[in-house]
């Protein structure tokens, strides 16, 4: 799809997502060499862009997170969000997921605009038909004071550390006064990092060489772009899957790892899913008392009403500051 196709697509199909467009920023961006690069997420001979989207068919699985971020950005029922920039949206998992908790049906409108860098993920998201928009996080194509709200997660360690300080730069220009940026990711040396140095980076067809952060890495990056009343806090984010027998939800769990990081284990003797299975065992484990009562310290399976659910703890560091 052409730049003016685009455009056309966006008047056509998602008129207030167009009226928030910057036709200037488009325009420049038409013969950028990024829109024309591969990236791990287009499609599973660049990396795991299939994979990806298989996994995230599973919506329940990273809702507990999704909802506790929305809440941050629209207070205790997120009735309060207004029009939110997914700046790492995919294919479109948290406006899916909302819907899903608002009860509404899958053509229902939703508060966010899904963006993201790849072209396939984004493609993905028109077809499913929500508003979004191909863009770097460090450069976003949305007019200024825009929105009420921003948020970066499930993605933000893929953005390099020296285009970090511009992306919070964007995420200010966008928002209105007021408005809000919450930033989401795992901390250095944390399980969920080990998880990806030691099992995601050896074992996927991509790697996964990036950088995660710290507390004051966040602290800073959002104080010296403008915002005030920064906080960063640790959230519990499980991934939670759920079946009819506890072996058939420790399977789609393990499962859905697998796909979602496109793994292919090496172990020699070993089946690929006891591998995985292994691996997250061995990795995800946190200490019980630095954890909410009603979280689990390391892979469980247990009886949920008449299902069983496995679940796996994940704990993310999460920034917020808003927009004086």
């Amino acid at each position: 799809m052409t730049l003016h196709d685009y455009h056309l697509y966006m008047k056509e199909a998602h008129p207030a997502t167009a009226e928030l467009l910057d036709t200037e920023r488009l325009a420049a961006t038409e013969h950028e060499r990024w829109l024309v690069e591969g990236n791990e997420f287009d499609d599973d001979e660049t990396g795991r862009g299939g994979s990806y989207r298989r996994a995230q068919a599973q919506g329940e699985a990273r809702r507990t997170g999704i909802t506790e971020l929305f809440r941050m950005l629209g207070g205790p029922d997120a009735a309060g969000m207004g029009t939110v920039l997914d700046v790492l949206g995919g294919e479109g998992l948290l406006s899916r997921v909302w819907r899903d908790l608002r009860g509404v049906p899958a053509t229902a409108p939703v508060p966010l605009i899904t963006g993201d860098i790849s072209g396939g993920m984004v493609a993905a998201a028109l077809r499913g038909g929500l508003p979004a928009v191909r863009q770097r996080a460090d450069r976003l194509l949305l007019r200024d004071g825009t929105m009420n709200g921003v948020l970066v997660g499930y993605g933000t360690h893929h953005i390099p550390r020296a285009q970090r300080p511009a992306m919070a730069a964007e995420a200010w220009r966008v928002l209105a006064p007021g408005g809000r940026l919450v930033v989401h990711d795992f901390a250095e040396g944390s399980p969920v990092a080990r998880w990806f140095g030691e099992v995601v980076h050896p074992w996927s067809r991509a790697g996964h060489d990036y950088d995660h952060f710290t507390r004051d890495e966040l602290t800073s990056l959002l104080t010296r772009a403008g915002f005030e009343e920064v906080t960063v806090e640790e959230m519990y984010d499980p991934v939670i899957l759920t079946a009819d027998t506890g072996e058939s939800a420790l399977a789609a769990l393990v499962s859905y790892m697998t796909s979602m990081y496109g793994l292919e284990p090496a172990s020699p003797g070993r089946e690929p899913a006891a591998a995985v299975e292994r691996a997250l065992r061995e990795v995800f484990t946190y200490p019980a008392s630095t954890l909410p009562a009603s979280a689990v310290p390391e892979v469980t399976v247990r009886a949920d009403g008449p299902r069983f659910r496995a679940e796996l703890p994940r704990v993310a560091l999460v920034a917020r500051g808003h927009k004086p």
